[in-house]
């Protein structure tokens, strides 16, 4: 058995969730760009367009940024958006494999005043008549909200608007939202599969990935206890070769994919059909930061990509994609979740 493939293999596969969940943790504590540090089930806003030196993936400084994330674990969480006056903004909510599981905001739902009650998965409770339901696909959504802004002089009227972007949870939480990662002794260089592992457990794939995440039995991401703080010499080794071998894959896909009328299109051979995991369905992406940072277009959905036939989500976890034919400005992909 090649361990070290397979390594790499998980590596590609878990690096959204890890990259993100680890985004979604620091967020917490330090903010990310002109966003604050801000806990869960709250709204962040900057307060000044972005600039040159802002660290934020792809950011865009014709809008204002709100940023929110928001843990289901206790129950619904309500969301209330104020009316835009017909201003455009969007609120693009990302589950925790990087999803785009919905979109608030003028192309998508309008720009009046609307409720949106954010729910776990199985939610059978009670909807109030004036809510809709936006089901979330893992027990951490953020949501990255970008208010259109024309200059400083515009910012006062948009951040009157920051003030009605508001959530709630009726019920708090029972337990931290994200599972601790309390495994001591682990070397640093195995400290990502002690991530991928917790949180692969703690925020379940679609239906069809955990099947999949079998393959990875052999390397110990899928062992209830703790298997890297001292594991036999041979699995650490491949872990180590497989981890290198994984960043390789997504830094070369980063680099190489085309650019189509300012679009970065991922390129076909990261794109291949077969089962998740074989190319680079979408850790290229995670790694230049898109799903953070995509510019806008069709309520933010990225050109070239459709809605997952499955489970109708925008970038679903894992797609079989190949090249259906070209359109004006770019390639056309059709996805299905596999």
């Amino acid at each position: 058995m090649d361990r070290a493939g397979l390594a790499a293999d998980a590596y590609v596969y878990g690096y959204p969730l890890v990259a993100c969940l680890t985004e979604v943790n620091r967020f917490t504590r330090e903010g990310i760009g002109s966003v604050p540090a801000t806990p869960f089930n709250a709204f962040g806003h900057a307060h000044r367009l972005a600039g040159p030196d802002d660290a934020f993936v792809s950011v865009n400084n014709d809008t204002v940024y709100s940023i929110a994330q928001v843990d289901v674990g206790g129950g619904p969480v309500r969301l209330s958006v104020p009316d835009t006056d017909g201003a455009y903004y969007v609120l693009q909510m990302v589950d925790a494999w990087t999803n785009n599981i919905a979109y608030v905001g003028r192309r998508a739902t309008g720009t009046g005043a609307g409720t949106f009650l954010i729910a776990p998965r199985g939610f059978t409770g009670e909807v109030p008549d004036d809510a809709t339901v936006i089901a979330a696909s893992t027990g951490v959504v953020a949501i990255v909200g970008r208010l259109a802004c024309t200059g400083p002089a515009d910012l006062p009227r948009v951040e009157r608007l920051q003030k009605g972007l508001r959530l709630h949870a009726a019920t708090p939480p029972a337990r931290p939202p994200l599972a601790a990662i309390a495994a001591t002794g682990v070397p640093e260089d195995l400290m990502f599969f002690e991530h991928l592992r917790v949180w692969m457990a703690a925020f379940p794939p679609a239906v069809p990935d955990r099947a999949y995440q079998e393959r990875f039995r052999p390397i110990g991401l899928l062992d209830a206890d703790p298997p890297y703080a001292d594991p036999p010499a041979d699995l650490a080794e491949a872990l180590v070769e497989g981890a290198a071998r994984g960043r390789t894959r997504i830094e070369e896909a980063s680099r190489s994919a085309p650019t189509v009328n300012g679009w970065q299109l991922a390129p076909q051979s990261t794109m291949e059909a077969g089962g998740p995991g074989q190319g680079l369905p979408r850790a290229g992406g995670g790694g230049t930061g898109r799903a953070l940072g995509q510019p806008r277009l069709r309520g933010g959905v990225r050109p070239g990509l459709r809605r997952c036939r499955r489970c109708a989500a925008v970038r679903c976890a894992r797609l079989r994609a190949a090249v259906a034919g070209t359109a004006a400005g770019g390639r056309v992909l059709v996805a299905d979740h596999v």
